[in-house]
């Protein structure tokens, strides 16, 4: 009640005077009303709706019909929401828009519309960002392959310009890759997006070990922490290939003890070292299909509780999912909904408390 009190007071601001309003409508009220119901244009029917006064002979009639149209307008609002989202997992983030645009020229003044649209919006943003990544990552792992090929090419020809040139041109588009991707893990570290400051300062590394990018794997190292101590042993020092070993024995207790989220940053840190082990890459499979199996579990085992009431239950399952992979779009998706639902039913206790 209290969501449907104030859907009715922001799409029934008047513009004009109630009774010069209604005048401007020639013939019957009620066909008017029904002709924008027809045509989902709530908007117009509420608003002509919070004009009529209690005088009317046919008030009573109208507010029945007001909250009959209340309850279509919503229907619409969840549709439409609904809709977007799942034209927008398909990609087709264009034609997401436009069903909110449409959505919102029907029901100009709705919150929950203009909130939905924001968010995809912000998804758009976030997937466009995540595409561009991609492109520099193929582009910097590509150079990586070539980089030997022109540098043996320019050893064996010497006194070949073309082959002096090339190889230049190639260091110089790994130097600026390099820095586009030191620029994009510092913005990912600053918003703690760990895993993706993995992916591009390790890149970054690898294409060109300039001082800013050294000093930016330096942080991420910090941000990630220092792997688990090692049980007690005589105090020598260990050489990095015993720390990489070391490093290894952990991650691969942490995955036997199916313990992603420690796995996951064991792993990163692994991926960070200067001779990560020869099958880092096969591990980095296997863990992210764990992974995503372990979310998709988790994510349906809070499905069958949101189902049945336990919604408590079924947001601290998602959260759980969502640590393993913040970046799950489905997984934010029932988080935001539970945490919606469950202040909903905290304003209703509340209030019935105050009564």
């Amino acid at each position: 009640m209290r969501y449907r009190s104030l859907l009715l007071s922001l799409l029934l601001l008047p513009a004009l005077n109630g009774c010069t309003y209604l005048a401007t409508f020639s013939g019957n009220l009620d066909e008017h009303i029904d002709g924008w119901v027809a045509q989902q244009e709530y908007g117009k029917a509420l608003t002509a709706l919070g004009h009529v006064k209690p005088g009317r002979a046919d008030y009573a009639q109208l507010m029945k019909k007001r909250d009959a149209i209340l309850l279509k307008a919503e229907r619409y609002e969840r549709d439409t929401v609904s809709q977007a989202a799942e034209l927008a997992r398909q990609g087709q983030w264009g034609q997401a828009l436009d069903r909110y645009d449409q959505a919102l020229s029907r029901l100009p003044e709705s919150s929950v519309l203009r909130s939905s649209r924001a968010r995809l919006e912000q998804q758009r943003a976030a997937r466009l960002d995540a595409l561009e990544l991609d492109l520099l990552m193929a582009r910097g792992e590509g150079l990586l392959h070539l980089l030997p090929v022109y540098n043996t090419r320019a050893i064996a020809d010497p006194r070949s310009w073309s082959a002096q040139r090339d190889l230049r041109l190639a260091r110089e588009d790994a130097e600026r890759l390099s820095e586009e991707l030191t620029r994009l893990g510092r913005a990912a570290l600053e918003r703690k997006e760990l895993d993706l400051a993995r992916r591009s300062l390790s890149l970054a590394l690898r294409l060109n070990r300039s001082p800013d990018t050294k000093r930016a794997n330096q942080e991420l190292l910090q941000r990630l922490g220092p792997p688990a101590p090692p049980p007690a042993k005589p105090a020598i020092k260990q050489t990095r290939e015993d720390e990489t070993q070391e490093l290894l024995q952990q991650y691969r207790q942490a995955y036997d003890g199916r313990n992603w989220s420690e796995a996951q940053r064991l792993l990163a840190l692994l991926e960070l070292q200067p001779s990560p082990p020869e099958d880092v890459a096969q591990l980095r499979s296997e863990l992210n299909a764990e992974v995503a199996e372990a979310v998709n579990r988790l994510t349906e085992q809070g499905l069958a509780l949101y189902s049945n009431g336990k919604y408590e239950r079924a947001l601290a399952l998602w959260r759980e999912a969502q640590q393993l992979d913040p970046s799950n779009e489905r997984v934010r998706a029932h988080i935001e909904r539970a945490e919606r639902v469950l202040d909903k039913l905290r304003t209703l206790q509340e209030k019935k408390g105050s009564e």
